[in-house]
């Protein structure tokens, strides 16, 4: 018998889902684990090395709860599985596309309830720096050209972005090294013109990186800051432009740091868990600003 977490990852335009298995029970893996509860970095790793992961990119168009529970029957069904046998739901809370978000948190709270199984709610800047710290183990991992080259043992700091759109980006900072991945900087929403300054400012002896949905965006303003163009800066900026397979967030990583914090107790109930927009919709900022 396999303990099975279903994992949605619905917070951009493109989505996509997983199921991460275990042969062992939640006791068996919190007695594997033991002590390394206090590294998270190591918690992961155990738990990656004991998982099997199934994962299913979602159609462009998938954009409904009517298309999204029939890629959720396929991929269970590639297992042999049905609804009926999932432990577990871990879902993508925000930041990220409003309509994104309400479909797959409403999908998942229907399918809890339903099942009478917890939602563990993971934050997306979460999933892509957890992404990079990844990357930073694999030995043939991919550089951007014009970014330095940081090796994998040396520590970082990362500014994970998601497009907020209307010239904005989400934003967190966290720091990365030694397998641990720590937030240090709260999400926020801020113009991308004020973070590519931000980012100008950094100490250049860090190790400096950035990486999500909004990447190009804020580079494209990175590039037109005054002082960097004049000194032709550019070329031996300390940013680290991160490949874009890091910085889209995927559902099999929603399903390891939806294990983790499952094995943690980090559950909420079905109906007590909302999305974080972390903004008001195009339309509710209009109509707040008053007429014009």
């Amino acid at each position: 018998m396999t303990t099975n977490l279903l994992a949605l990852e619905t917070s951009g335009r493109s989505g996509s889902i997983a199921l991460a298995k275990s042969t062992e029970s939640l006791v068996g893996l919190r007695e594997s684990i033991g002590s390394d509860w206090s590294l998270p970095g190591r918690c992961l790793k155990i738990l990656t090395e004991r998982l099997e992961i199934l994962s299913l990119d979602l159609d462009p168009t998938w954009g409904s709860a009517k298309t999204l529970a029939p890629a959720i029957q396929k991929l269970l069904a590639q297992d042999g599985l049905s609804p009926k046998d999932l432990h577990a739901i871990a879902v993508v809370q925000g930041p990220g596309s409003f309509t994104g978000l309400r479909v797959g948190i409403a999908t998942a709270k229907v399918m809890a309830y339903a099942l009478q199984i917890p939602i563990v709610a993971i934050d997306t800047l979460e999933v892509i720096a957890q992404q990079v710290s990844d990357s930073r183990t694999e030995p043939d991992s991919p550089t951007v050209p014009g970014s330095p080259t940081v090796p994998g043992s040396q520590s970082l700091d990362l500014f994970a972005v998601a497009d907020a759109f209307r010239g904005q980006s989400f934003w967190a900072k966290y720091r990365i090294g030694a397998g641990e991945c720590l937030e240090t900087t709260r999400t926020r929403i801020d113009d991308n013109t004020w973070l590519a300054q931000e980012l100008s400012v950094q100490d250049p002896s860090g190790c400096i990186a950035v990486a999500g949905p909004s990447l190009e965006k804020l580079r494209d303003c990175y590039r037109e800051i005054p002082s960097l163009q004049s000194q032709r800066a550019l070329d031996t900026s300390p940013i680290v432009w991160e490949p874009k397979q890091y910085g889209e967030p995927r559902a099999s990583t929603v399903a390891r740091l939806g294990w983790r914090a499952w094995l943690r107790n980090q559950t909420v109930e079905p109906f007590g868990l909302l999305p974080m927009y972390y903004r008001s919709s195009a339309a509710e900022e209009k109509l707040s600003s008053g007429p014009s």
